[in-house]
């Protein structure tokens, strides 16, 4: 009975430990496929409209609608007795957070499975009393801070090194929480600065010079309703070119101003609007571009439009 008690005790773990090296030591040739991408291809960023601790209970804690972000990016001194923005990384990269709901962007939908999201503590001091219609109901109701430029800075440098680990997410692909979400989406609001985060290589904007040669043209020639929604599709926003200036198109309308105009947000076309979209257009998307000029001859080719498709 000894001697068998300590065979079996001595047998048994040693069977174990030479399985567990068998697996451990199966050969694995790495043979690369040129079929394949990466699961990544969307940086979504949000505003949380809470304080820091609110923020992080509703995105780490267990709740009947859960949500999550990849990254929670508070303001200064919030956070670990620090006195500078900190960056929490609630979920890997690798892994799906549930930030971005029922989502369109580019002929993608439900943006969770391949995207990356950066919540922003910040607060929009938009009232809560009731549901609005629609984003631009509760615009005239909202008082819109401005965002500590530390965390920008931060937010900044974080969203650098995502692209850097990402490279399937170009410019068009770097948005806002409103752009794939535009009927009940407002964050991160017309504060956000866009223009300095794509001065910084995160993101996209126009160029000058095609919005004065594109202004110059819808001033002579009005953009239809038509138009506009092709050209708001063809740079990646879920909206059909119906003709009419429905709800869904409005919502559209000043999700992009929001992004790009924010000066100007009111959901409706204007030369300004129009102006800005298509040189976005010509600077991210030439092929669109050229696939609408083939649907609307009277749209022209600037000289610098000519000039990238040599």
């Amino acid at each position: 009975m000894t001697v068998g008690g300590w065979y079996l005790r001595w047998v048994i773990p040693m069977t174990a430990v030479l399985l567990l090296s068998a697996c451990a030591s199966l050969p694995i040739v790495d043979y690369p496929s040129a079929n394949q991408d990466g699961r990544v291809r969307f940086l979504v960023i949000h505003f949380t409209d809470e304080d820091f601790q609110r923020s992080l209970e509703l995105l780490t804690r267990p709740h009947k609608n859960p949500v999550s972000a990849h990254y929670l990016v508070s303001r200064a001194g919030e956070f670990g007795g620090n006195d500078k923005p900190a960056v929490l990384r609630l979920v890997d990269e690798s892994r799906r957070a549930w930030h971005a709901g029922p989502s369109r962007w580019q002929g993608h939908a439900q943006l969770n499975d391949d995207s990356v999201g950066i919540e922003i503590v910040y607060e929009s001091r938009c009232p809560r009393d009731a549901a609005p219609s629609s984003p631009w109901d509760l615009e005239p109701r909202c008082a819109y801070p401005d965002f500590p430029a530390d965390q920008i800075d931060v937010v900044t440098r974080l969203a650098q090194g995502i692209l850097r680990r990402h490279p399937d997410i170009d410019p068009t692909r770097v948005v806002a929480h409103a752009d794939i979400q535009p009927e009940n989406k407002t964050d991160p609001g017309p504060k956000f600065p866009w223009k300095q985060l794509a001065a910084a290589g995160v993101g996209a904007w126009f160029d000058d010079t095609d919005v004065v040669f594109w202004r110059a043209h819808f001033a002579e020639h009005p953009p239809s309703i038509a138009l506009m929604q092709e050209a708001l599709a063809a740079y990646g926003y879920g909206v059909e070119a119906g003709g009419s200036a429905d709800r869904r198109t409005r919502d559209v309308l000043f999700a992009f101003q929001s992004h790009f105009l924010p000066e100007r947000r009111s959901g409706t076309v204007d030369a300004d609007t129009a102006a800005a979209l298509f040189a976005l257009l010509a600077k991210y998307r030439a092929p669109e571009l050229n696939q609408l000029r083939e649907r609307n001859p009277g749209l022209p080719v600037s000289p610098r439009d000519a000039e990238r498709t040599k």
